[in-house]
């Protein structure tokens, strides 16, 4: 009897068992579900860009000599033709006072009569080669000197350098001396203006070189901007061709990316670009494409890929505290944008049998649709076709997903 009623009860517990799998079943399984839509869609080549400034100089030393002033520091705001940086000018200074006086002594030279001239000037140009003769000698000595103590490493190169540039000055003028004296002994009185007027014409020459030394002792900026690179220091040796400041005009800036060659053919001149700051605030600023290099270039990237890739000038529509010269940027150049199409979530779209299809819902089940895919963005897809608006689609089926199932719609948000 007690067996009888033990049978009864796990029969009858079964049973409950199975009503309830049945109810359930038949409710179906809770998935998130979107309606389809109409809405505005977008397509975009994204990379990184670097931020530019439009007009850059790289400042060079042009003369030689010990740094004597820095007038200038990174980040400082500098007009163009404004001093930045100085070199030691004495011995050039020097040679230029000797310059002077030779001018003053040819000049002096074309007073009075031709004769009394010629007379004279004989006894001057001997008298010339003799001053000459002793200021060789003593660029000699000096030379001999300090070249002793630059093979001793006791004198710089600079230094050594300026004393060979002495002794050749001093050589030429020696020369050039006796050349005058010879000529001068040769010629007759007719012909003694003649040499006087070359030799000026030569000194003048010699003097503009001269200013045009000292000129190259001072560097200056070549425009108005700010100083964005310093390479030299006070109390060390310049050197002509030595890079001694960046400047930019960080008021006039643009944005270079270089983005992938298969991608670089979508994009045109004018495309609309969306550029946004690599900061906590994310602010997201306009530009547009206003050049497209002509070539590929071949770059490594950090995994080590070989990629072709083709530089894209962008230009910002405004200015931003957080765009500087040197600043990484994302950019999202828009190719192709489409207003009022039907779209649907990208995480619903899935490949099945090389088709793109989605899942629909209809009479509360699953059922599998193809459909024909447009453009897409980050979120959302355009269907071309299969789809209309106002459809409800799984938003992200899975692989547990099957078509027949049934489904109790939970809407996204």
């Amino acid at each position: 009897m007690k067996n009888k009623k033990l049978w009864i009860l796990i029969i009858g517990m079964v049973f409950i068992a199975c009503l309830a799998f049945i109810a359930f079943s038949n409710q179906g399984a809770e998935v998130p579900v979107t309606d389809v839509k109409r809405g505005d869609i977008k397509r975009y080549v994204e990379d990184i860009g670097t931020v530019k400034c439009k007009e850059l100089k790289t400042v060079s030393i042009e003369g030689s000599g010990l740094i004597q002033n820095v007038a200038a520091g990174v980040g400082q705001q500098v007009k163009k033709g404004e001093l930045l940086l100085s070199m030691e000018r004495n011995q050039l200074e020097i040679q230029l006072k000797n310059v002077d006086e030779k001018i003053k002594e040819i000049k002096a030279g074309f007073e009075g009569n031709d004769i009394k001239n010629y007379a004279s000037s004989v006894e001057k140009a001997r008298i010339a080669v003799g001053r000459s003769k002793d200021a060789y000698e003593s660029a000699l000595e000096d030379f001999n000197k300090v070249k002793i103590l630059a093979e001793a490493g006791a004198a710089s190169n600079a230094e050594l350098k300026q004393k060979e540039e002495a002794l050749k000055s001093a050589e030429a003028l020696m020369r050039t001396a006796e050349l005058n004296l010879q000529q001068i002994e040769a010629n007759t009185p007719d012909s003694v203006t003649t040499v006087y007027k070359a030799q000026l014409e030569q000194a003048v020459l010699s003097r503009e070189s001269m200013l045009h030394n000292l000129e190259k002792q001072e560097v200056v900026s070549p425009i108005d901007g700010v100083i964005l690179e310093r390479h030299v220091d006070v109390n060390t040796v310049g050197m002509p061709g030595t890079v001694a400041f960046v400047i930019g005009d960080i008021s006039r800036i643009e944005i270079e990316a270089d983005i992938l060659a298969d991608e670089v053919s979508n994009i045109q001149p004018e495309d609309e670009v969306e550029i946004t700051e690599r900061s906590e605030q994310k602010h997201t600023i306009g530009g547009k494409v206003v050049k497209i290099a002509p070539g590929a270039v071949a770059v490594t990237s950090s995994l080590g890929v070989n990629q072709k890739r083709v530089a894209v000038t962008i230009e910002p529509a405004g200015q931003s505290e957080l765009l500087r010269p040197g600043y990484d940027v994302d950019v999202k150049v828009i190719t192709q944008r489409k207003n009022g199409v039907v779209l649907v979530p990208l995480s619903s779209v899935f490949d099945y049998n090389g088709k793109d299809c989605v899942f629909t819902v209809s009479d509360g089940k699953a059922v599998l649709t193809t459909v024909q895919k447009g453009i897409q963005d980050e979120e959302y897809a355009e269907i071309i076709d299969g789809l209309k608006e106002g459809d409800m689609v799984l938003t992200a089926p899975d692989i547990n997903t099957k078509e027949g199932m049934r489904i109790k719609p939970e809407k996204s948000s």
